[in-house]
């Protein structure tokens, strides 16, 4: 009888987790409990953040297996020194591109609390990355105007000082994502470019339709991990 495995992502503000084949379910960090989670026999987890929630999961399993980035996984090589210091939803994000779209150029996007950008060539080779603040940072970046309002409503031009500094900052994310996009794409013109994240179903509609959206590209990336490693 094959073992039931959990996959289970652990962000700055969310977590998310999924069974194989399952739909996913997401609950914030602060209203998450193991509890919420189903039973399986082992347990898969990608962590940036919080030490509690991967010590509550470690109380309510026996076999936790917390996945950390490697210099060399598959055909993979990251361009980091020290692998340790590679967020683990980047790497994870990255095989899950990979999965999907072997020997191609890839530009892979992970846009949440950070907006990150990640390239690797149709080798395998990392060639480097980007780490940029999301909005929520960018909201929050000159105290004169700081709001938590983190809706990416609209980058037109507009009559109020609030209205003009929510719109301000949604055009300057998105102004950020897709230079990185047209570079990219002027010096791969076969590559694929992927992008998943909390905030991209709001602003998909400002990028390229070249663009490859997954919503769970994290979790896809850790049930390869998890298939390779037995």
């Amino acid at each position: 009888m094959s073992q039931s495995r959990l996959f289970i992502d652990i962000g700055n503000s969310a977590v998310k987790w999924r069974s194989h084949d399952s739909e996913v379910f997401t609950q914030s960090v602060y209203q998450f409990s193991s509890k919420l989670l189903p039973k399986a026999d082992s347990v898969w987890v990608s962590a940036v953040a919080h030490l509690n929630i991967i010590e509550d999961i470690k109380a309510e399993f026996s076999s936790v297996n917390l996945v950390k980035s490697s210099k060399q996984y598959g055909k993979l090589t990251l361009s980091y020194d020290d692998p340790s210091k590679f967020g683990m939803d980047r790497f994870l994000a990255i095989l899950g591109a990979l999965e999907l779209f072997p020997e191609r150029h890839l530009l892979v996007i992970d846009a949440g609390s950070a907006v990150t950008f990640d390239v690797i060539d149709s080798q395998g080779m990392h060639q480097g990355g980007l780490i940029m603040p999301g909005i929520k940072a960018l909201r929050e970046s000159f105290i004169k105007f700081s709001t938590n309002d983190l809706s990416l409503k609209s980058s037109e031009l507009k009559n109020s000082t609030k209205e003009a500094w929510q719109s301000g900052t949604h055009a300057m994310l998105v102004s950020a994502i897709n230079s990185q996009i047209q570079n990219f794409e002027l010096k791969y013109p076969d590559g694929v470019v992927t992008i998943c994240g909390g905030i991209v179903k709001e602003i998909l509609n400002d990028l390229p339709v070249s663009v490859k959206f997954f919503d769970n590209l994290v979790l896809d990336g850790l049930e390869s991990y998890s298939q390779s490693m037995g």
